[in-house]
This record gives C-alpha cells, sequence and structure tokens, in this order.
C-alpha cells in the first residue's frame, strides 16, 4: 500500500469513527433532553411520551421484523418464531392477567425491558468492538448488566405504585440491597475508568465502543437511578434504546455491513459523490416505512383489544404487550445467533 493510500484509508477511518461518537453523543443528548422536558410538566411528559410511542417504539418493533426473515435457514424454526411464539405469549400474558390483572403484566413488562435494554447494548457493543481486542472489555460488558440491575433493585426499594398509569408490583427489595448494587456498580465504573487512563495514549481508547459504553452507563444512572419518577426515569431509556436500535437496524442494512472491509474508505467516497437529499433519501424511506407499518400495527393491537374488552380483561395492554414480548423473543434469538457465529442476513 503506497503512502498516499495509507494516508487516504487513516482520514477514512478517522472521519468513521467521528461519525460513530456523533451518533453515540447524539442520541445520549436526545434522551437526555427527553427526559429533561418529560420532568417540566405533565403535559409535556405526555407529549414526550406520545412521540416515542409513535415515531420512535412502534417503527422500533418494525425494524426488528425486518431481520427476522434471515435469520435462519430452516423454515420450521421461523414459522415458530413468526407463528408459534404470539400465540404462546398471548397464553402466557392471559394467564398473568388472570392470576395478577394489569399489576402482574407491568411487573413483567418492567423487568423484561430492563433485562431487553441490556441485552441490545450487548450486542452492540460486541459489534462495535469486533476489530479490536481489549483487556478491559470483560469488564466493560459486566458493566453493561450491573448497571440496569442496581436500576431495577433501585426501583424496587423505591416500591413505586404506578408506572405508565398503570398499577404495579416490584419485588421488595430492601435498601441496603440496593445501596450495596450500586457501590459494586460505581467500583466497577471506576476501574474502567482507570483503564481507560491508563491506555488513554492507545488507539483503542478512543474508539466507539468505549463511548458507546459510557453512553449506555450513563442513560442506565439517569433513567433508573438519579430520576425519581420511574415513568419518566423510563421514558429516558426507552427514548435512547429505541433510536440507538433503529439506526443500528439501518445501518446494517447497507451494503457493505457483512465484513468491513474497505467499508470506511468506499463509504468516504460514496459521501463525496452524493448530494445531501440522495443521502438523506434511504434513511428516510426506512424510517417513513417502519413509522408507518408500526403505526398501522399499534392501530390494529389497539383495535383488537378494544374489541375484546368484554372479557373483563385489560387486552388492550395485553395486545401490546404481545407485541413487545414477541420482539424481545426476536431479537433475542438474532443476537444468541449472532454470538455463535450465525449470519441474520443483514449484519
Amino acid at each position: 500500500m503506497t503512502v498516499h493510500a495509507q494516508l487516504s484509508l487513516g482520514s477514512a477511518t478517522s472521519a468513521a469513527r467521528r461519525q460513530e461518537h456523533w451518533l453515540i453523543f447524539g442520541n445520549l443528548f436526545a434522551a437526555l433532553s427527553a427526559g429533561a422536558l418529560a420532568s417540566w410538566s405533565a403535559p409535556m411528559m405526555l407529549a414526550i411520551l406520545y412521540i416515542d410511542i409513535w415515531l420512535l417504539a412502534n417503527p422500533h418493533l418494525v425494524a426488528t421484523y425486518t431481520r427476522i426473515g434471515a435469520i435462519s435457514s430452516r423454515i420450521r424454526r421461523r414459522w415458530a418464531l413468526i407463528v408459534v411464539a404470539p400465540i404462546a405469549i398471548l397464553a402466557g400474558l392471559t394467564i398473568i392477567a388472570l392470576a395478577y390483572e394489569a399489576t402482574g403484566l407491568i411487573a413483567l413488562y418492567f423487568v423484561l425491558q430492563t433485562f431487553h435494554v441490556s441485552r441490545q447494548s450487548y450486542g452492540i457493543a460486541r459489534r462495535h468492538h469486533r476489530r479490536l481486542q481489549r483487556p478491559y472489555q470483560g469488564l466493560a460488558y459486566l458493566l453493561i448488566y450491573l448497571f440496569p440491575a442496581w436500576g431495577y433493585l433501585h426501583r424496587s426499594a423505591q416500591a413505586p405504585s404506578s408506572f405508565l398509569g398503570y398499577p404495579i408490583w416490584l419485588p421488595p427489595i430492601p435498601q441496603e440491597l440496593a445501596f450495596a448494587a450500586g457501590a459494586a456498580a460505581v467500583v466497577g465504573a471506576l476501574c474502567w475508568f482507570a483503564c481507560l487512563w491508563y491506555a488513554r495514549g492507545a488507539r483503542q481508547a478512543d474508539d466507539p465502543f468505549n463511548s458507546f459504553v459510557l453512553s449506555h452507563l450513563v442513560i442506565s444512572l439517569v433513567g433508573y437511578v438519579w430520576i425519581s419518577d420511574i415513568t419518566v426515569g423510563w421514558l429516558v431509556v426507552n427514548v435512547w434504546h429505541n433510536i440507538q436500535y433503529l439506526i443500528f437496524v439501518y445501518r446494517q442494512r447497507q451494503p457493505g455491513s457483512t465484513t468491513g472491509k474497505n467499508r470506511d474508505k468506499s463509504d468516504d467516497a460514496l459521501a463525496r459523490r452524493k448530494s445531501l437529499v440522495e443521502a438523506l433519501k434511504p434513511p428516510a424511506i426506512f424510517f417513513l416505512t417502519c413509522s408507518t407499518a408500526g403505526a398501522i400495527l399499534y392501530a390494529a393491537a389497539g383495535g383488537v383489544g378494544e374489541s375484546l374488552l368484554w372479557l373483563g380483561l385489560p387486552t388492550i395492554l395485553i395486545a401490546h404487550l404481545v407485541l413487545n414480548f414477541h420482539h424481545y423473543l426476536a431479537d433475542g434469538v438474532i443476537w444468541k445467533r449472532r454470538r455463535a457465529g450465525g449470519h441474520d442476513g443483514v449484519s
């Protein structure tokens, strides 16, 4: 490789790294801003909630379904995930609703959502570090799960009575246990920061992997611990989580994302040739498609749930939770296959 080619490749790699940082911290800023606005007043919180549902959460669900078709070459497994799994989830939620009503459903949602956010962050962090190996990456992955676990224990110790307008029950956790989990999380984070400081002169210290893990820790701390209101805190985490996933799925669908070879160089060359309109057209189409399909899916679930209210069950909540929990399951299968070395067709 010539000196000129090396300089060009280094410049393209630096530009790609800057873009990763902009996306990571831009998403962090958007989520924290949403939390600040939601904390301002109840009407503002409802406005942010509706924006999150219609423009982020629903498209984020549909983005998962764009990946299901290629997660396995075995038709039977795909059929089970698409058809059998929703029926099984519906049956399980109905049983829980019969036993514990809406309180049990919301309690289950909160714990599964907390784990799902952590699992997605773990998968995306692995995607960021695929080219570099770090002696301290194990600690970073531990923190990805430890901070939300601390947050869940903290919320349980708070014993909130309602969440998203529904009654909620969380296991009674003593404050001492939540404090111990928090102390372990803080000590682990300080150790990780010390590792980053020690490696500050190395190329790995400025890698998007570290920025992404840091954004996850900040969101978990603010959303689960710093903000006292459980709904507003959840909203911060959910906005961050939804934007993150939409960006990730869109970028994984782009040509050249499978192998990563010469991606930075080719992306830089293409960026020079494209106009702003041409550059924005693909993400706009992806977002509008997911938003439209998500709105239809959300309205259909609400309509079905409303038509079954005569059963005496919270059928609207059940209908929406079926979509959410099926998304958790499908996403978990996709991440598990990626970890095992399988392909989802877009990665």
